[in-house]
């Protein structure tokens, strides 16, 4: 691999702490909307005299996710440790802003670049990852995109950037897949010089 310059993250489930289950799957399942699309694309889908109404409960369930989130257990070392190496770092989020600034805030996690869906469309769209290599100035191979979904999988390989995993219990089949933060990091700094 070539020499790094920047990481990128996802937030759910891989800055902040995996939960048992699925906040996503409920709210699908709680508001009737089809479990294979993004909820955003399945509140698209009814009538127009219900959409704003999904909408503002979608921020309102974003944001109780935000204020009862955990931060990932090693996550604060390994974004210090890439701090130290002077390396950038970007978050990268289907999440709205307001819920995203708050779990940012609770947790005092600091990023280079934090983009939501309000900036670009939502994975596994790339956008938000073309976005923030636009930003940095970066090739793909220039950075390295850490997230915990199918979806964070599509975006990256959709522009050829690579990508890793931490692990969650709902990502058995994903790979490079990482326990630990910080297993994560001994292995970016030997394949990463």
């Amino acid at each position: 691999m070539g020499r790094l310059k920047a990481v990128f993250f996802d937030l759910d489930d891989t800055v902040l702490a995996p939960r048992a289950t699925n906040p996503w799957a409920t709210f699908k399942q709680e508001h009737r909307l089809p479990s294979h699309l993004l909820i955003l694309d399945g509140i698209t889908l009814r009538p127009p005299h219900e959409q704003a109404e999904l909408h503002q409960r979608l921020l309102a369930y974003e944001q109780a996710l935000a204020a009862s989130s955990e931060v990932r257990e090693g996550m604060p070392e390994l974004l210090g440790a890439l701090a130290a190496l002077g390396l950038p770092t970007a978050l990268l989020t289907n999440n709205h802003r307001a819920a995203t600034e708050l779990a940012l805030q609770k947790h005092s996690l600091t990023f280079t670049l934090v983009l939501t869906r309000e900036e670009a469309p939502p994975k596994p769209s790339p956008a938000l990852l073309e976005r923030a290599l636009e930003h940095f100035g970066l090739q793909p191979h220039e950075a390295l995109y850490i997230g915990d979904s199918e979806g964070d999988l599509q975006a990256a390989q959709a522009i050829g950037l690579p990508v890793w995993f931490l692990a969650t219990p709902h990502n058995p089949a994903l790979r490079p897949r990482f326990e630990y933060p910080a297993e994560l990091l001994r292995s970016l700094m030997q394949d990463w010089r």
